[in-house]
């Protein structure tokens, strides 16, 4: 099991409250209804008005869901224009978690996030020039490749 290992209760409750919801008691189904629930786990990250700032569904092994939950929780910082506390989980996936699934999306986003802060920098291509070399195969390479067309 993910969630009661120490390590993911820490990334966890470091930036949110968990909340679990029972999706085989119906009177739960309405609130599932709303949200549109297909499958689980379903893990969400929302703000303090219960807006969806990232998601997914299925099952990931402790290291893989942490970086997974970090990079959720970055992005939620980067949707709310705290762009340093953002930076500093994209890092952090990128350092501890360099290997995972999520390690290309923090790439990505780190570039996104250090050009959102100053969009006269360059650090938006030098990131992306990174995720080029380091993760070429990735989902988040080619969301970037646009920046490479004649």
């Amino acid at each position: 099991m993910t969630y009661p290992q120490p390590p993911v209760i820490a990334v966890i409750v470091e930036h949110g409250v968990p909340v679990q919801i029972d999706n085989s008691k119906s009177e739960n189904n309405r609130f599932l209804h709303d949200i549109h629930h297909i499958w689980t786990p379903d893990v969400r990250i929302l703000d303090h008005n219960g807006f969806e700032m990232y998601r997914w569904e299925g099952f990931l092994p402790p290291p893989e869901f942490m970086a997974r939950t970090q990079c959720g929780y970055a992005m939620a910082f980067l949707r709310s224009k705290r762009f340093d506390r953002a930076e500093a989980l994209y890092v952090d996936v990128l350092t501890r978690f360099s290997t995972s699934y999520a390690a290309p999306e923090a790439l990505y986003y780190l570039g996104v996030t250090r050009y959102r802060r100053d969009p006269h920098g360059d650090e938006l291509l030098t990131q992306w020039a990174n995720l080029r070399s380091r993760y070429p195969a990735s989902e988040f390479r080619v969301k970037q490749s646009f920046k490479e067309l004649p």
